[in-house]
């Protein structure tokens, strides 16, 4: 990852000394509808003696930016994005029951259990951004937002006779999402064009979708 963030910074270093005219400007909108990719918090891999392991909702996350230029080089806007998260999976245990009068192995019992665990969350920041390379096609930014998470849990345990056992949480354990990022966007066309983010924290560690500039 150090590697993709170095190269990414030294590309956009290149870039700033092109002299043309900027695709952004004071007093425009922009909106970046993304995917990111991959989510930290999702479970990858399968438990030691689990069957039949899935994904609950996968590695992708869906958010929106919306961004207004205070000045040619700096701007102001919103981030909002979801996940969801988790897994499911089947898990059995083996018991040995001893006999009461002689303590020697009676038989033995195995039961098989589903775990079931999804986590949703949602994000808002506000975001501030600072446009540091701008030509004729390219805008290149580094970012900070700040702002709101929202959690909910839900872990369940199925037993063999089909009675389950849950625990629910509404709440983040720390309710504050947070976002440091470098990103560019490639315009196509005077208004519209693609976007790649590289960041840490509130969402994906990458962000990749469409940009449109009012």
């Amino acid at each position: 990852m150090k590697k993709i963030i170095s190269l990414l910074g030294a590309a956009l270093i290149c870039v700033s000394y092109l002299n043309a005219q900027s695709p952004v400007a004071q007093g425009n909108f922009i909106f970046d509808p993304y995917i990111g990719f991959p989510q930290s918090n999702a479970t990858r891999s399968e438990p030691v003696g689990s069957s039949n392991y899935k994904l609950n909702g996968g590695f992708l996350s869906f958010g929106g930016r919306a961004e207004y230029m205070l000045a040619d080089k700096f701007g102001i806007g919103l981030d909002i994005n979801y996940v969801k998260s988790g897994s499911n999976y089947d898990l059995t245990t083996v018991d040995t029951l001893l006999s009461v009068n002689t303590g020697t192995l009676d038989s033995i019992v195995s039961n098989t259990y589903n775990w079931d665990y999804v986590a949703k969350k949602t994000r808002l920041m506000v975001r501030l951004n600072y446009h540091f390379v701008q030509n004729d096609q390219m805008d290149a930014y580094i970012g900070f937002g700040a702002g709101y998470k929202a959690v909910t849990r839900k872990a369940t345990i199925e037993d063999p006779n089909g009675s389950s056992n849950g625990l629910d949480q509404d709440k983040a354990l720390i309710p504050i999402a947070f976002r440091i990022a470098v990103g560019t966007r490639i315009y196509f066309t005077q208004n519209i064009g693609a976007m790649i983010e590289i960041g840490l924290g509130g969402g994906g560690i990458m962000q990749f979708g469409l940009s449109a500039k009012f």
